[in-house]
Formats: structure tokens, C-alpha cells, sequence
């Protein structure tokens, strides 16, 4: 197996020989082996380990032993703790996704710039049994990536049986989540009643999908390669040319409607698809999310920009209470001792140097362009980018950014620009509230 997954990182260039890799431990067999895999193959390996906080002493009995394991191994260990409870509560996301979502966040925030994950060839097919069940197109058969961005998937070619059987040969124990034996969620659904009905018409169903999907992802990024080039042929000073983008194939012009959507971080099915590629044949006008449309008319297909720069902007000139996109804020100016004193349970708060602050503060929504490097963070990321990662996107026009001369100096819910961090030498704090809906 180790030979496999060696010529896995060779074929998808996934890492240099010796490069620094973070990988993801949550204790169970497939991390495990993962980690067990990337350090006999000789890779600067870190680790980290992320608490959801969900299972009570289970939780922490997985986190003690992944703990004991890079102990024992030599391997740096970061452990995160999250709150998926509060994020799901805060966005709607089922428990499933919002642990996710804080788990690749955390990923995420690791200087490291490849980070290993612990996919195998078995859980490709259920991901591609789920989308299948969902009515997905052929890109959802293709199961999960081998490389995604940072993140590289070295087990991606192994099954769950060749897992098991690594550890057992190396009298190697992991942890198992308890949530895995039940069928309370569709993947455990899938892997414990569709998966094995698969076996039994062919043994080896996880070879046979995985040629499958190597043969679906060949075809996908073919016609996605197209579709790019389609998009650079018909784009024009305020859209694209309809009539350009009709002359293409379906395939391709679908695939081209999935990319502008994509674009404009708008979430889409088939029939948003279909509907699209109709309205650049025929013409007209379609509401895609609050006041964002598609639109074809006079030649032209055009997606409104979801992130055009916000009006909504409030000049903070003093301690008081602000109003800005429908939301209740608070400026404080005080003493660092004395801050906690200042705080009304009503606001959520960020504290920033208040010494370190440059120019005008200002209060408002985001826009085109906006970056900002998070303490703690240890990266540059665009506002796109971070809301993209943790927000839905109904609601990310309505979170409020502390500005000031040189740009967002605080986000509501994420923190602190690293610039106007607060340190052992602030003297006075300025506090931005938003009030708690």
C-alpha cells in the first residue's frame, strides 16, 4: 500500500520529495494511515487535529490520542477546538456541513501550504452514490479530487479494506467515531446499506468506479477547458456575447453557466443551469438571489455582480451607536483595563489598537477588492474569499467591516485585521460592536 500511495503522490504531483505537508488527524483508521504513510515516505509532516466539540468524552478521547500518537511519532500537532453548534445556529447549517466548514477553515489556517486529507477510493464512491441519489451531472460522478487547491488527497486510489489491513499489519489502533456505526446521516446510509449491495454484484465495485470516474474526469475537464474558452471568446466590455455563447454545444455551454456562476459565488442545480442556457438562446431575465439577475438582452448575457461596491457606508465620528445595513452597531473607546467594563450583552465585539488605526473609520458592508489579514491568521485572504468559506452567500452582503484609511480593520464574526491587533503595548481600545439579532 505504501508503494501505492508513493506512485499516487508521484502521478498527481501532489508533493515534492521532503516538502512540508499538514495533515488532517481526526484518530480515525484512515487518518491515521495517512499520517502513518506520509512520515515512512519521508515528508515534513505536521499535524492537525480538530475538536467539534460535538461528542462529548468521545471527543476528547480522540483528541488524547492524536495527541499520544504525534507524540510518539515525533510529528508537531496543532489541535483546534470549534463551536459547530453556535455556526450552525448562526447560518443554518446542518451539523454535517458546519463541521466541515470549521474543519477546512482550520485547515486553512495553517501556514503550511500543502494540507493532506484522508480521502479514500471507497469514500469517492459514496460521494458519488450520494450525488448520483441528488441527480448531479457527470461532474458529481466523478467522485472527490485527487488535489483541490492546498489540499492533496494521497490515499484518494485506496479502499477501506487496504486501510485496515495496513494498520493490522503494523498493530497500529485508531479510533472510531461512534456517529459512523449509526444510519443517522446519508453517507452512513450509503456505506452501510448501498455500498455493500454494490459488492455483491462485483466485488471489486471500488476498482470498477474509480476507472469510471478517471475516464468521467478526463471528459469534464475537457469540456470545462472549452468552456473557458468559450467564456474569453464571447466576453465583451459589459457581458457576453449571446449569440457566441449559443453557437456552442450543450455540454459546453452548461459547463460555461456553471463557471459565471461560480464566479459570482451563486449557488446552482441543473434546472438553474437550463433555465440559463434558454435565456442566452431565446432572451429574458431571471431573479438568481435577492436583487442579483441573469440577463440577455441586446446581444447581451450579463450576471449582476453580487459584490459591487456596497453604499451602505456610515462615517464613525465618535463613541456611539451606528446604523448600516439594517444592523445596530457600537463604537467604544476606552482604556484597555477597562474594556470588559464597557461590554453590553447585547453586542457581539471585536477589540482593535486603537492607536494603530489610520485615517477615517468607517462602517460599512464589503466591496470588490477588499482584503484583509486576520490575526492569528498568518495569510493575506480577499473578504470574497473568507465569507466564501464559512458563510452562505444570502448572507454575505449584510456583515459589517470596521474601516479605516488603509482598509477592513475588523470583520463582524471573524475578528481583527493582524495591523490593529491588540498587544501588551495598547494602551486605549476601540471596541466595534454589532448588535445580536
Amino acid at each position: 500500500m505504501l508503494d501505492k500511495v508513493k506512485r499516487t503522490i508521484e502521478e498527481y504531483g501532489m508533493l515534492k520529495e521532503g516538502e512540508a505537508v499538514l495533515c488532517g488527524l481526526s484518530g480515525g483508521a484512515d487518518s491515521v494511515t495517512l499520517l502513518l504513510c506520509l512520515c515512512e515516505l519521508g515528508y515534513a509532516v505536521s499535524a492537525v487535529h480538530v475538536n467539534h466539540r460535538l461528542r462529548g468524552a468521545e471527543a476528547d478521547r480522540d483528541e488524547d490520542f492524536c495527541r499520544k500518537l504525534c507524540s510518539r511519532l515525533g510529528v508537531p500537532l496543532t489541535v483546534e477546538q470549534v463551536d459547530v453548534k453556535a455556526y450552525c445556529a448562526a447560518t443554518g447549517a446542518s451539523t454535517e456541513e458546519g463541521a466541515r466548514v470549521l474543519r477546512y477553515a482550520a485547515f486553512e489556517r495553517s501556514p503550511i501550504e500543502k494540507i493532506a486529507t484522508a480521502h479514500t477510493l471507497s469514500d469517492s464512491l459514496e460521494t458519488a452514490v450520494f450525488d448520483l441519489a441528488r441527480g448531479s451531472g457527470a461532474k458529481g460522478l466523478c467522485g472527490i479530487p485527487a488535489v483541490r487547491g492546498r489540499f492533496v488527497r494521497p490515499l484518494i486510489e485506496c479502499t477501506r479494506g487496504e486501510v485496515e489491513a495496513f494498520l493490522a499489519e503494523r498493530g497500529q489502533d485508531f479510533v472510531t467515531d461512534s456517529t459512523n456505526l449509526t444510519d443517522e446521516h446519508s453517507r452512513n446510509r450509503i456505506r452501510h446499506g448501498v455500498i455493500p449491495v454494490l459488492k455483491e454484484l462485483n466485488p471489486e465495485a471500488e476498482r470498477a468506479f474509480g476507472r469510471l470516474s478517471a475516464s468521467l474526469r478526463a471528459d469534464d475537464e475537457y469540456l470545462c477547458r472549452k468552456a473557458a474558452e468559450l467564456l474569453a471568446e464571447a466576453r465583451r466590455e459589459n457581458g457576453f456575447e449571446a449569440r457566441r455563447l449559443a453557437s456552442a454545444a450543450e455540454p459546453v455551454l452548461s459547463r460555461a453557466v456553471i463557471l459565471l456562476l461560480g464566479e459570482n459565488e451563486l449557488p446552482y442545480n441543473s434546472r438553474r443551469v437550463a433555465e440559463l442556457c434558454g435565456i442566452i438562446r431565446r432572451g429574458g431575465k431571471v431573479c438568481l438571489s435577492g436583487n442579483v439577475y441573469a440577463l440577455c438582452s441586446g446581444g447581451l448575457f450579463r450576471i449582476s455582480a453580487l459584490t459591487e461596491p456596497s453604499r451602505d457606508c456610515v462615517t464613525v465620528e465618535g463613541e456611539r451607536l451606528y446604523e448600516a445595513a439594517g444592523k445596530q452597531a457600537s463604537v467604544i473607546i476606552t482604556k484597555k483595563d477597562q474594556m470588559n467594563c464597557k461590554i453590553n450583552r447585547m453586542f457581539t465585539y471585536t477589540a482593535l489598537d486603537y492607536a494603530k488605526i489610520k485615517g477615517v473609520i468607517s462602517i460599512r458592508t464589503r466591496r470588490g477588492g477588499d482584503s484583509i489579514r486576520l490575526e492569528g491568521r498568518g495569510c493575506t485572504k480577499s473578504i470574497k474569499k473568507l465569507f466564501a468559506e464559512s458563510l452562505p452567500a444570502e448572507k454575505r452582503d449584510s456583515v459589517l467591516l470596521l474601516c479605516d484609511g488603509e482598509g477592513p480593520a475588523a470583520v463582524e464574526g471573524f475578528g481583527t485585521a493582524e495591523r490593529c491587533a491588540v498587544d501588551a503595548s495598547t494602551e486605549t481600545v476601540l471596541l466595534f460592536g454589532v448588535k445580536i439579532d
